[in-house]
C-alpha cells in the first residue's frame, strides 16, 4: 500500500470539524453499518484497556524474571516467547525488556508520539506524552530522572530506549533488597508502572512513606515532574468520546480486518507534527489538573485525525459520508455537553488533505482472521538507544 497520496482539495470542512466528538461518533456508526467493526468489540477494547491490562501484567512478568533466572535469561533474550508463558489475554509481539544493572539505568521514550508496551502496562500517563517528556528524555535523561525524584551516581550508564510503531521497550528494575523469601505474588505487588518505564527505582520494603498503589503509581505522589504536569491521579480516559476514538482503532485491528497499524502510526506521527508546541502551553493561573486534561484532549484529537485520515486515504469510510453523519450527531444531540475547546487548525487541515486521494483498499483492510488481542506494531526494526 502507498501511504503517501494525499492532496488538499480545498474543500472547507464543516462545523463538526472543530470538535472531535461528533466526528468519533459519526466514524464508529458508519464502520458498524458497513459492518466493518461491531459496537461489542469497540466496547470490549475499552473495557479492557479500563479494567484488564494494565501495569500488573508487567508487573508478573517482572517478578517471575526476579525468581527464575532462566526465565530472565529468556526474557531479555526474546521477550515475546519469554511473555507468551504467560496466559495474557494480550499479544506481546516486537517488545525487547533492558535489564537495569549496578552499573547500568535503562529508561523508554517515545519521540515520535507516544509508542509504549500497552500489552504489559496499559494505557500510556499523561506525562509519557507529553512534548516536554519526549523530547527531554533523550537530551537530558539524568535532569528528567531527577525531576521525578531518581537521582542517579555519575557512574551509572543511562541508556534512553526510543520506541516506536515498530519495537516498544520495557524495563526490568532491579530487585528491591529486603525481598529474600518473597514469592511472585509479593514481588508483583511492588512493581510499579513507572519502574518498568524506567523513571522510578524500587526501594527495600518499608522504605518510603507512598506504597504503590493498585494503578503502578503512588497513592501520595512526590515525585516532581509528574506533579508539575498535574497528572497524580489519572483516569483510564478523560472523556467518553476519547474512550470512543481508541476504542474503534483498537477493535479494527483486534478484528483482525488486515488493518495496518504502521500506517496508521505514520498518521498519527503527521497529527502529533502538526501539532504546535504552543498548544500545549497553558497561562500560569490554570491549575495543574487542566493542564494535564489538556494534553489527554489533544493526544486523543491527534488519535482520531489519524484514524479518519487513514479510513478516507484508503476509501473505506467517504469524507462527505463522515461530514453528513457528524452534522446529524448534532442536529439530533444539539451542543453536546462539556464541550471540548476547538480543535487546532493544522489538525483539521490534515484532515481535509485526506478528501482526494489514491487508494489501496486491501492493505489496509484484509481478508478477516480472528486474533486474540494483539500488540500493535508490525516487525522490521533496528533498536534505537540514546545514552548518557
Amino acid at each position: 500500500m502507498t501511504d503517501e497520496h494525499d492532496h488538499d482539495t480545498g474543500h472547507d470542512h464543516d462545523e463538526t470539524a472543530a470538535d472531535p466528538r461528533p466526528r468519533v461518533r459519526a466514524i464508529q456508526s458508519l464502520l458498524v453499518e458497513k459492518g466493518i467493526v461491531s459496537t461489542d468489540a469497540i466496547d470490549e477494547a475499552i473495557a479492557a484497556y479500563e479494567r484488564d491490562i494494565g501495569p500488573q501484567n508487567g508487573a508478573r512478568v517482572v517478578a517471575r524474571a526476579w525468581t527464575d533466572p532462566a526465565f530472565e535469561e529468556r526474557l531479555l533474550e526474546d521477550a515475546p516467547a519469554a511473555i507468551d508463558e504467560f496466559d495474557f489475554d494480550v499479544g506481546v509481539q516486537h517488545i525487547d525488556v533492558k535489564k537495569n544493572t549496578a552499573d547500568v539505568h535503562n529508561a523508554v521514550v517515545c519521540t515520535l508520539c507516544s509508542c509504549y508496551p500497552w500489552s504489559l502496562l496499559g494505557l500510556p500517563p499523561t506525562w509519557y506524552k507529553t512534548p516536554s517528556y519526549r523530547s527531554r528524555m533523550v537530551r537530558e535523561p539524568r535532569a528528567v530522572l531527577g525531576e521525578f525524584g531518581l537521582e542517579l551516581d555519575d557512574g551509572i550508564d543511562v541508556d534512553v530506549w526510543d520506541s516506536s510503531s515498530e519495537i516498544r521497550y520495557m524495563v526490568l528494575p532491579r530487585r528491591p533488597e529486603g525481598t529474600d523469601g518473597y514469592d511472585e505474588d509479593e514481588l508483583a505487588d511492588l512493581v510499579t508502572r513507572d519502574s518498568m518505564i524506567g523513571v522510578e527505582r524500587l526501594d527495600a520494603p518499608g522504605t518510603t512513606d507512598a506504597g504503590p498503589a493498585a494503578d503502578g503509581g503512588y497513592a501520595d505522589p512526590v515525585n516532581a515532574f509528574a506533579d508539575l504536569l498535574g497528572v497524580d491521579a489519572e483516569p483510564t480516559f478523560s472523556a467518553p468520546w476519547q474512550a470512543r476514538a481508541f476504542g474503534v482503532t483498537v477493535a479494527l485491528y483486534d478484528e483482525g480486518d488486515g488493518f495496518d497499524w504502521s500506517a496508521f502510526q505514520r498518521r498519527l506521527i503527521e497529527a502529533v507534527e502538526a501539532t504546535p508546541a504552543d498548544a500545549y502551553a497553558t497561562d500560569d493561573d490554570r491549575d495543574r489538573e487542566a493542564d494535564a486534561a489538556a494534553t489527554e484532549r489533544i493526544y486523543y484529537d491527534q488519535w482520531h485525525t489519524a484514524l479518519e485520515r487513514l479510513l478516507v486515504s484508503h476509501a473505506v469510510l467517504e469524507p462527505d459520508s463522515i461530514d453528513a453523519r457528524a452534522a446529524a450527531v448534532l442536529r439530533r444531540f444539539g451542543s453536546l455537553p462539556d464541550r471540548e475547546p476547538r480543535r487546532d487548525g493544522r489538525l483539521a487541515s490534515l484532515v481535509a488533505a485526506s478528501r482526494l486521494v489514491q487508494t489501496d483498499r486491501n492493505r489496509v483492510f484484509a481478508a478477516r482472521s480472528v486474533a486474540r488481542r494483539k500488540s500493535m506494531p508490525p516487525p522490521g526494526f533496528e533498536p534505537s538507544v540514546h545514552m548518557s
